[in-house]
């Protein structure tokens, strides 16, 4: 009993000791879905994205401040554990990753649990898509934070490529231009974003943009 008690004690020490050595200190918090470690990585959360807050002469978009106080409540002073995406750096040269708490809560999934941030197809980080998916859905149905909002039909149809899971306006070239056999239709943007589906970079059919 005693060797069980022991085992089970050392096991406990080597998790944990494991746990510690992939934790990292949270010294800022960016914006809604971007963190600074204490030796200066900036660490973009893989799989979501989170309304843009004002920067330059971009007003920003409807809940990007709350989803930036949202982030700092989580994550700033505290140690978070990283999970490394399949695909390590963005374009930006930021590390993507997973986040979680040392308690095991997933940072993503309470950002758009409560409306905060949206999922995005991004194929190789494709890890937790599917279950990101339906904690959003969940929250456009309850019509947490930004769902809530009436900013989702500013035209009459949208494009989407299932290909991408990106949509797109009537008028985007990258929409006109998606094959029959790829193209689906929606009528606004919040069905768009229940199907899976994120907003085109380019023509911008998001929230303060119409």
């Amino acid at each position: 009993m005693k060797r069980l008690i022991l085992a089970g004690f050392l096991f406990w020490l080597f998790f944990s000791a494991c746990q510690a050595s992939r934790s990292f200190y949270v010294r800022w918090v960016i914006d809604g879905d971007t963190i600074v470690l204490r030796d200066g990585t900036k660490v973009r959360y893989a799989g979501i994205n989170a309304p843009e807050i004002p920067h330059g002469d971009e007003p920003g978009e409807p809940f990007g401040r709350e989803a930036l106080l949202e982030n700092i409540k989580l994550v700033k002073g505290k140690r978070v554990i990283l999970e490394i995406a399949e695909e390590p750096r963005d374009r930006f040269g930021r590390l993507l990753a997973y986040v979680f708490l040392p308690d095991g809560t997933f940072v993503q999934e309470v950002l758009v649990s409560k409306g905060l941030a949206f999922v995005c197809y991004l194929p190789p980080n494709l890890k937790y898509y599917a279950p990101l998916l339906e904690v959003q859905r969940r929250a456009i149905k309850e019509k947490r934070g930004l769902w809530g909002g009436e900013f989702f039909n500013g035209e009459p149809y949208y494009i989407g490529n299932r290909r991408s899971r990106r949509f797109h306006r009537p008028g985007c070239p990258f929409g006109r231009h998606t094959s029959r056999r790829n193209r689906v239709i929606f009528k606004n943007m919040k069905e768009a974003f229940r199907a899976g589906f994120c907003p085109c970079k380019k023509c911008r059919p998001w929230p303060g943009k119409d």
